[in-house]
C-alpha cells in the first residue's frame, strides 16, 4: 500500500503552502520610467510614501488607526520587504505587528497608471496575510517626515474608493481573489494626479 504522506510533504516543501511561506516571485525588468519612489494609494492600507535609493527602499504608510513602516530591497520590478505596523489603542494598549511581503511594480496597459501588486504575511511569512495593492500618484512627491507629524494628503480618499477588483473592505485578514491594484479615480481631484 502506497502512502500519500510523502508526496504531501514534498509538495508542501516545494510550494511553501504548509506554513510560513516565502513567495517565489521572479524579478523582471523595471518598466520604463518606473521606480518604487513615489506616493501610493492602497485600498487595503491607505496612503504610502516610498523612497528608493539604489536597491534599498524605505517607506511609511497610514490609514485610519494604523500606521507602519516598510524597508526592503528592489530587484528589477520586484521588491521584497519587511513591515512593522502600529495600531491605535486596542483594549487600552497599542498593538504592534510585523511581517514580510513583496510588491511587483507594473504599468496598467489600459490607462498607463503605475501600480503595485503584492502580498503580505505575518512574521517570516510573506504571502498568507492578504493582498497589498496600490496605485501611484502622477503628481505627488514622497515625504517620509510628514508621517512623523501626523499629516496626510489623501489616504482618506483612497480608503473610500474601490479598486477594479471590487475589494475595498480594507480587511487585512483575507484575500478577495481580486487581481488589480488600480482604483477608480474618476471621482478623485487633480490634486493627487
Amino acid at each position: 500500500m502506497r502512502s500519500s504522506f510523502g508526496t504531501s510533504v514534498v509538495l508542501c516543501l516545494l510550494t511553501a503552502a504548509c506554513g510560513g511561506g516565502k513567495a517565489d516571485v521572479k524579478a523582471g525588468p523595471m518598466p520604463a520610467e518606473g521606480s518604487f519612489t513615489g506616493v501610493y494609494f492602497s485600498p487595503q492600507y491607505g496612503e504610502m510614501h516610498m523612497v528608493q535609493n539604489g536597491n534599498a527602499v524605505v517607506g511609511k504608510y497610514k490609514q485610519d488607526e494604523r500606521s507602519g513602516s516598510i524597508q526592503g530591497e528592489a530587484d528589477g520590478d520586484v521588491m521584497h520587504f519587511e513591515w512593522t505596523e502600529h495600531k491605535a489603542m486596542i483594549s487600552n494598549r497599542p498593538g504592534t505587528a510585523h511581517g514580510h511581503g513583496y510588491f511587483r511594480y507594473m504599468v496598467d496597459p489600459a490607462n498607463g497608471d503605475h501600480v503595485l501588486k503584492g502580498r503580505w504575511g505575518l512574521d517570516d511569512d510573506d504571502t498568507k496575510g492578504g493582498e497589498w495593492n496600490a496605485y501611484k500618484s502622477r503628481k505627488l512627491e514622497p515625504d517620509l517626515e510628514k508621517f512623523d507629524s501626523g499629516e496626510s494628503s489623501g489616504g482618506e480618499k483612497a480608503s473610500g474608493s474601490s479598486d477594479s477588483s471590487g475589494d475595498s473592505s480594507g480587511d487585512s485578514s483575507g484575500d478577495s481573489g481580486g487581481d488589480s491594484g488600480g482604483e477608480d479615480k474618476s471621482d478623485e481631484g487633480d490634486d493627487i494626479f
